[in-house]
């Protein structure tokens, strides 16, 4: 019988993170819209060297095509954890889709605590560090269950709950029942 001792589902749901996405396109889709509103409404060629009339619009719509992916990607994106009597397991879709298991024989020790997202892993998302702290799974904040492998791997993941998934793990390493 499997046992959940804990489950976190974490979204990117930040105002400034969707803000900055705007702004970032806004600043990218201006000069084409200047272009296309010279050359197309006002008749007027943009520019020393004018780009066609198609070449502008096609530039508009995969800019446009780019900034609606980009928000649907951050509106799916979101890492669920859970600790279960068999181990750690994880996804992050839509990149991870299905869970993957870290079995708790896999696990050599493992810890609750504070990290630098940006300054040892470079900000959110599944991200690889270049220094010796190894893959993260994050997606705000700077709280994260560090496990540290048999193999000499580190993987750290993100959370709200520190606490609670200390608790869950302390729970899941000393649990026998394997059934």
């Amino acid at each position: 019988m499997v046992r959940i001792f804990f489950r976190e589902e974490q979204r990117f749901s930040s105002f400034w993170m969707y803000l900055l996405v705007v702004i970032i396109f806004t600043i990218a889709l201006a000069p084409t819209v200047v272009a296309l509103y010279s050359q197309l409404i006002l008749g007027v060629p943009y520019g020393e060297e004018p780009s066609t009339n198609e070449s502008l619009l096609v530039l508009f719509i995969v800019l446009m095509i780019m900034f609606v992916v980009t928000i649907l990607l951050f509106s799916k994106m979101k890492l669920v954890t859970e600790v279960k009597n068999e181990g750690f397991l994880y996804k992050y879709p839509p990149f991870i889709i299905k869970f993957k298991l870290i079995r708790k024989e896999e696990i050599e020790k493992y810890e609750v605590r504070k990290y630098g997202p940006i300054r040892e892993y470079s900000g959110w998302g599944i991200r690889y560090s270049w220094g010796k702290s190894g893959r993260a799974y994050n997606v705000k904040g700077n709280i994260g269950l560090q496990l540290y492998m048999v193999d000499g791997k580190k993987i750290l993941f993100g959370t709200q709950r520190g606490d609670a998934i200390r608790r869950a793990m302390d729970k899941m390493m000393k649990d026998e029942f394997h059934g």
